[in-house]
């Protein structure tokens, strides 16, 4: 699978999202209104309907599709740990930087680009997230030839599209938003940022995940609703630009769960006017889903 690593400029957000204006976003109709036909999917005869609304649904990779953190997943493949002068050069911002050099370090004690690989497709999958996965692109190929999945995370292309390529079936995502990770010569992974930013406060310098998804929208919509779904505190400003007509997925007791109780992040007070679900596994993010 070939991964598609899209850098977004920013752009103003269409009626169907919103940077904090005052504009009523359009009426729509709520799930049990829309006219449907049903049909049956493929891969687990279960329900679905048609519709010629397009969605949009959006996924965090780490802690949401993966049930673990796969930039520290890589460390377990070398039985050294990281140096305290490489360690002291994370200051709590420059993760990539960090990730960057804690690549070339794995390298170097043996763990080459195959065995990095190889670690990745062993990450165990978040229950019932692959299902779920197959589901939207099953029902994207069969009936909402507009509808898009997309991938917006601070992991890295590397990462993502060597376990997506290696779900059964194989996931293409209609883009991936991310970090870019390239093979050197030398074996060990370079990093790219995705950008380099600092006018989101809630978002770390190399990805302004809430920016990347008003401008995709900006391009590839508008959508009916956007579904987006999330674990940590960089998914907290996406959730801030969507509106009543979308619905947040936020992975109970993870970072995002807990900083949506306290109601501020990063000394701000928080607005969020999309639906939010708490979710466990996969099943209970796809109830909520029109496919």
């Amino acid at each position: 699978m070939s991964t598609v690593v899209e850098v977004v400029d920013r752009m103003p957000a269409t009626s169907t999202l919103s940077e904090g204006g005052d504009e009523k976003p359009k009426k729509r109709k709520d799930k049990d209104e829309i006219k449907k036909e049903k049909w049956f999917c493929g891969c687990c005869k279960c329900a679905s309907y048609e519709s010629e609304e397009a969605y949009l649904y959006a996924f965090d990779f780490d802690h949401t599709i993966v049930d673990q953190n796969s930039d520290t997943a890589v460390m377990e493949v070398i039985h050294d740990p990281v140096p305290s002068n490489l360690t002291r050069l994370f200051d709590g911002t420059n993760w990539e930087e960090y990730m960057e050099g804690v690549f070339k370090f794995v390298a170097e004690e043996g763990g080459t680009y195959e065995i990095i690989a190889d670690k990745i497709r062993q990450l165990q999958a978040t229950e019932g997230i692959p299902h779920l996965l197959h589901k939207i692109v099953m029902a994207r190929r069969s009936l909402h030839h507009g509808s898009k999945l997309i991938i917006v995370s601070d992991a890295n292309s590397f990462f993502i599209d060597t376990f997506l390529s290696n779900l059964k079936p194989p996931v293409t995502p209609d883009l991936v938003i991310t970090n870019q990770a390239d093979k050197t010569e030398e074996g060990f992974l370079k990093l790219t940022p995705f950008e380099t930013q600092t006018e989101c406060t809630f978002c770390p310098r190399n990805l302004c995940k809430g920016t990347a998804l008003l401008k995709y929208i900006g391009k590839k919509g508008p959508f009916q609703r956007v579904y987006y779904t999330g674990d940590g505190g960089n998914d907290i400003c996406p959730a801030t630009k969507l509106t009543e007509m979308d619905v947040v997925f936020v992975r109970k007791n993870f970072a995002m769960d807990k900083i949506l109780k306290h109601g501020s992040w990063k000394g701000q007070q928080l607005n969020i006017k999309a639906k939010i679900v708490f979710w466990e596994v996969g099943k209970e993010i796809e109830r909520e889903m029109i496919f």
